[in-house]
């Protein structure tokens, strides 16, 4: 009977009329769009031809609506069991644990209709598709900091575990991109950059599938392409991410707004490979980003000038704008270990420059200088540096963002002066002989060196093969190429984050500093 009807579901969903639609006099393109269960974007994408905003008489292909069928409800016994007290109910117990009261009579079929004082009724948890897709067990592993609390309840700071024998993996990136061609038959520099970045990714999924495979773990890669076809039709469905246990993708999210919210209410962690719009994302409790939290970095940073400079005054160019949140975890990590922000002078600044701050400075102690601010205030840092060069007979130390260390317009006898000293987290040890063992397989396989958007696909694999459960018996893993990990619970987002940072001071180069 149930697999009648999911045929009879995936039949009428095949059979989704696809038509042309004559528009009206007061129609627009957000109305008709909404009756076809489309998004204007996508009613857009399937007529490339038609000059938006629309005109009364102007003919549109209304492509079927892509229905994501969301896999069978599957219920296991999470463990939990409870006591019946006087006044119970099926409903009002199901209640209390966040289930349906079908859901919990189906873990309790031993149990009568009537309950009674004192039975023990097994409380399920419910998880989407099959059993082998991951769970909502956790594991502590390689965490930063104490262990959080929200509310009473502890040991929040945790990652998921992935099931022991094969690691799953959906690739969701885009290739088949509609577009026209610019004259001579080429893709346009967006289109064409966007597939090498996908490309890019792919190669670095299967560069790690095969390293992965050859220390002894059992590795699937299922590729999806995100784009329709011409008829707007998606070639990929529900059952490909319920047969996954970790998504990397999708590289877009405008027109995927679907996808989210079928992966928000599962159980697969997901990879977001770039930053494009993060609030896209941000529901999703279960989704990773290697990239290091700047605010973790600027409080070990604050910490750092805390500790190294008790009987000094810092000079704190503060902008209070876009990277106000930076600055105040530089405040926090320097709050920590002082107690108070004693010591600390804040001086008003903005992106551009900070107005009298070299008559703050005295040529007879050293002058401590602190810019928490990020990329946003590059004329801030160039302001510094030039007015610091001016005023060379000052003694200074300068700690700053991370990305200071980068940018073009700094000089090396400068930051050698200062003794400049900013946070690092991403970095590659090409000397490190595991790396170039692993940059050599790279090349063999692919004729090239590994890109960037190849290295981040080859670290979110490996370290989706750390959360595998193998009961202490996992096998040696390859060297991550970039981006180390140390996960941290962020109680304001509501989920994990990556705290790796390490302090660096350049001195003719970037040397780390231990403290």
């Amino acid at each position: 009977m149930v697999m009648c009807l999911l045929a009879f579901l995936l039949s009428s969903t095949a059979a989704m009329a696809q038509n042309w639609y004559t528009v009206l006099p007061g129609d627009n393109q957000n109305r008709i769009a909404r009756e076809n269960d489309l998004t204007a974007s996508e009613l857009a994408l399937a007529n490339p031809e038609v000059m938006f905003p629309l005109s009364p008489g102007d003919e549109l292909w209304i492509p079927a609506p892509v229905e994501l069928l969301q896999g069978m409800d599957q219920i296991y016994w999470a463990g939990d069991t409870y006591s019946v007290l006087a006044g119970d109910t099926w409903y009002g117990i199901a209640r209390q644990f966040g289930i349906s009261d079908p859901e919990l009579r189906a873990a309790n079929e031993g149990i009568q209709e009537t309950l009674s004082i004192g039975d023990k009724l097994q409380v399920p948890k419910v998880l989407l598709g099959n059993q082998n897709a991951v769970g909502d067990v956790l594991r502590e592993n390689r965490f930063s900091g104490d262990t959080a609390k929200t509310n009473g309840a502890s040991a929040l700071s945790h990652l998921p575990v992935l099931p022991a024998d094969t690691l799953r993996v959906l690739a969701m990136l885009p290739f088949m991109l509609e577009v026209d061609t610019v004259k001579g038959g080429d893709y346009d520099m967006k289109t064409t950059r966007l597939r090498d970045i996908a490309l890019d990714f792919y190669h670095g999924i299967e560069w790690a599938a095969q390293l992965l495979q050859d220390s002894g773990y059992a590795v699937q890669v299922n590729l999806v392409d995100t784009e329709p076809d011409t008829l707007g039709v998606y070639s990929w469905g529900a059952s490909d991410l319920y047969r996954s246990n970790v998504v990397l993708g999708p590289l877009r999210s405008n027109r995927m707004d679907s996808v989210n919210q079928m992966l928000s209410e599962t159980s697969i962690p997901q990879w977001i490979l770039t930053a494009l719009k993060p609030a896209v994302w941000s529901h999703h409790k279960l989704s990773f980003s290697l990239r290091s939290d700047e605010r973790e970095g600027l409080r070990q940073l604050g910490s750092l000038v805390a500790r190294s400079h008790p009987l000094d005054t810092v000079l704190l160019l503060e902008t209070r704008g876009k990277d106000a949140a930076l600055e105040t975890a530089f405040k926090e990590g320097y709050i920590s270990v002082r107690g108070s922000l004693e010591g600390l002078e804040s001086l008003p600044a903005n992106r551009q420059f900070a107005e009298g701050f070299t008559s703050r400075m005295d040529t007879s102690k050293l002058n401590v200088v602190a810019i928490p601010s990020g990329k946003s205030s590059q004329s801030l840092y160039a302001y510094v540096q030039t007015e610091l060069q001016l005023a060379d007979s000052f003694p200074v130390r300068v700690y700053a963002h991370p990305v200071t260390a980068e940018l073009e317009f700094m000089e090396r006898d400068f930051m050698n002066r200062c003794n400049l000293t900013v946070p690092v987290s991403a970095r590659i040890d090409w000397d490190h002989p595991s790396i170039q063992r692993q940059t050599k397989r790279f090349r063999k396989m692919y004729g090239t060196d590994p890109g960037t958007y190849s290295i981040i696909a080859f670290d979110a694999m490996l370290e989706s093969a750390q959360w595998m459960d193998s009961n202490g018996q996992t096998p040696a893993l390859p060297k991550p190429i970039q981006y180390a990990t140390q996960w941290k619970w962020d109680p304001v987002a509501k989920s994990l984050v990556n705290c790796d940072w390490e302090l660096r001071m350049f001195s003719n180069r970037l040397i780390k500093i231990d403290y």
